[in-house]
């Protein structure tokens, strides 16, 4: 007897989520359902990593465990303090198994045979030393790692105050982040230190109107004296907004160690010589509550070591922080409150509704035109400004708002300067904090989804360019809660976060979209910022509602939750959509960081029940409107030390067939599925 041919088929993953597309025409490799997967760089699609609370202590996700066999002869509980009566040793019991602790905190080594103390009372004798992170067996160590972190997640503590984190920033290595008080009656700035976070202190200002007397001098670090009051002060910072230092200046110093009370109309001395006249009394800085804030990295001298920190936010003047002093910028505009900034040619832009202000160059605290500055109408509400690449014309700088886009060239802004400002031909606005630079062009939010903005080599000629068409839906969905968004430089992709906590994410190859994909973090990213540090390693921070700031892409968590994560393959037809094929095995390329458990199904024939009459619950998809069913699962855990294919029996005869892969666990790491191979026997064409 001659029996049947059996067929078989590879289909590589990719092209991300699609919820346009008639499903007869689907790319087999799209998916038509998702959650918490990750278009990767190199193809197929990763579960994401997890995020993690910080305050600068130890990470969760680095610490450690250890195992400890005992001899036990009274109870020991999870949460004591065990101390070897030998060694001094001790460590905190994070459960048991058999005859082992799984010990956290562990300071020195146990010794064989040594009593083993509870609050000086002992409990067991130690049959053997403590080893770390030692578990051969890879589901108990990803269990036991997961111990471990939960014990050092405990210790990481929110933000003091009230509201959600309004900005999170990272300055030399250092994180920064800012939240209302517990009243809602100011703003606080905060520090992550090794021992959490800690509250900076802003110093005080005074207003002179007069500059500096004929040959004075004033320098950072000396100490000014009130020739009336007698009150003194350490000067920190010193601020020429408008006119000249001699005789006709009008700025602001920031001082700290203030003795006495200052008065209005006095000579600001030096010792015996005064050096200008106040224009204020002596001012504690401050910051209102609310906003929402906006930052940049910048450098206006040739030092290599005096790159500065510059924010926004909406609700307070600007302001530059050097990692001890914290400087108000005052540009002399009647509403003082900028909303966005950019560090551009030398020169701070910031934005005031309709009008962009520029200073003068290599100086941030002058905003006169006598010195450069300069100011820029663009008619509409300015939501944000990136610089561009250059051209022959050199680079060139984006300024978005609700209505166009208007590109900025030249080098000087002033009167007289070469500064050149090109309207779009198009009507279409960009929603703010969505911008973000990825690979050689920026994307953001517009009312017809993501929008690229691309550069070509003719001067002043960009082109928009609409993407991530296949997902439209989700994004109409969901327009005006956008709250953030990220580029990620390692991973080239763009992120933007929604106030519902979800996230969509758009993958990119060099400058070509490769998909994009639903994310669900279950809490509002509010604010959020992707850098470099020193070392060469790539960070996200985000903040929440709920006070705390969190370190992103990294773990097997969601801050302890499980990554619940799926996706839905179309329905696959093997380029014959009215030939019914017998289907019998597919087999799955995957790749795996370390240790990962996910369950497997498939549904034939568009999930025809008279195929699968075993389909029973329903399960709500992320993106609404339809449900995907849960029924025998298949469960696969993926150890990266054994190369394998796995695969999965299939049973049922009909024209398509679609796979689904789910996992939700708290404990695995990432894992990438990249490609299927189905082998099945075609039968006769459907009538």
């Amino acid at each position: 007897m001659k029996l049947p041919q059996v067929s078989q088929e590879f289909y590589a993953l990719g092209g991300g989520l699609d919820l346009l597309t008639p499903a007869i025409a689907l790319k087999p490799g799209m998916v038509i359902d998702s959650q918490n997967y990750e278009p990767e760089i190199s193809g197929g699609y990763r579960r994401i990593d997890g995020y993690e609370r910080y305050d600068g202590r130890t990470s969760p996700t680095s610490a450690s465990y250890w195992t400890l066999v005992i001899n036990q002869t009274a109870t020991i509980n999870v949460g004591d303090t065990i101390t070897g009566g030998a060694s001094g040793a001790t460590g905190k019991v994070l459960g048991s198994v058999g005859a082992s602790l799984i010990l956290g905190r562990v300071t020195s080594t146990f010794i064989p045979g040594e009593n083993l103390t509870v609050a000086a009372v002992v409990k067991a004798t130690a049959s053997a030393a403590s080893y770390q992170n030692s578990e051969p067996d890879p589901s108990k160590h990803a269990d036991y790692t997961l111990l471990a972190a939960n014990d050092y997640r405990a210790d990481i503590q929110t933000i003091t105050g009230s509201g959600p984190i309004r900005g999170v920033w990272v300055y030399n290595d250092t994180v920064y982040a800012f939240r209302d008080n517990a009243g809602a009656t100011a703003g606080n700035m905060w520090k992550a230190t090794t021992g959490g976070w800690t509250q900076v202190t802003f110093g005080s200002e005074i207003s002179f109107a007069s500059g500096l007397a004929a040959g004075a001098s004033l320098t950072v670090g000396q100490t000014i004296n009130g020739a009336t009051s007698g009150a003194t002060a350490v000067v920190k910072a010193i601020l020429l907004r408008t006119g000249a230092w001699s005789g006709t200046g009008v700025g602001t110093l920031v001082v700290t160690t203030v003795t006495g009370t200052w008065q209005n109309g006095e000579a600001i001395r030096q010792g015996a010589t005064a050096i200008a006249t106040s224009s204020s009394t002596m001012n504690a800085i401050t910051r209102a509550p609310g906003g929402q804030m906006e930052f940049t990295n910048a450098n206006f001298t040739a030092s290599t070591s005096t790159t500065k920190m510059y924010g926004v936010d909406g609700v307070n003047p600007a302001f530059e922080f050097d990692g001890t002093t914290y400087v108000p910028i005052h540009t002399g505009m009647t509403t003082d409150t900028p909303t966005h900034l950019v560090f551009h040619k030398f020169c701070l832009f910031l934005s005031f509704k309709g009008s962009v202000q520029v200073s003068s160059i290599g100086t941030p605290y002058g905003w006169t035109v006598v010195t450069g500055a300069a100011e820029i109408g663009v008619g509409d509400d300015v939501t944000g400004m990136l610089p561009q690449g250059g051209s022959n014309a050199g680079s060139s700088l984006a300024i978005f708002t609700t209505r166009r886009t208007y590109i900025l060239y030249g080098s000087t802004f002033g009167s007289g300067g070469d500064a050149k400002l090109v309207t779009s031909i198009y009507e279409l606005g960009y929603t703010a904090f969505t911008m973000q630079p990825v690979s050689n062009n920026t994307y953001g939010i517009t009312p017809r989804g993501i929008q690229s903005l691309i550069t070509t080599l003719s001067y002043g000629d960009f082109d928009y360019a609409s993407v991530a068409h296949s997902v439209l839906p989700f994004l109409v969905a969901r327009r005006g809660t956008e709250t953030a968004s990220t580029s990620l430089r390692a991973k080239d992709q763009y992120r933007i976060f929604y106030s519902d906590g979800t996230c969509m994410v758009m993958g990119l190859t060099g400058d070509a979209v490769s998909g994009c994909m639903p994310l669900n973090y279950g809490k509002a990213v509010r604010c959020v910022v992707t850098t470099t540090l020193s070392t060469g390693k790539e960070v996200t921070y985000f903040g929440s509602d709920d006070g705390y700031v969190y370190l992103d892409n990294t773990g097997t968590s969601f801050d302890g939750s499980a990554i619940e994560s799926w996706i839905r393959l179309p329905f696959n037809h093997m380029k014959s959509p009215q030939t019914r094929k017998r289907y019998r095995r597919a087999i799955f390329e995957v790749r795996v960081v370390s240790y990962s458990q996910v369950s497997i199904t498939y549904d034939l024939g568009y999930g025809n029940p008279d195929v699968n009459p075993a389909q029973a619950t329903n399960q709500k998809i992320l993106i609404g409107g339809g449900y995907w069913d849960q029924f025998t699962w298949d469960s696969f855990a993926w150890d990266s030390k054994i190369v394998t294919s796995p695969s999965i029996s299939l049973e049922g005869t009909e024209k398509n067939i679609s796979m689904l892969f789910y996992s939700n666990r708290n404990q695995d790491q990432s894992h990438t599925i990249s490609g299927v191979t189905l082998m099945f026997t075609p039968q006769r064409t459907e009538r």
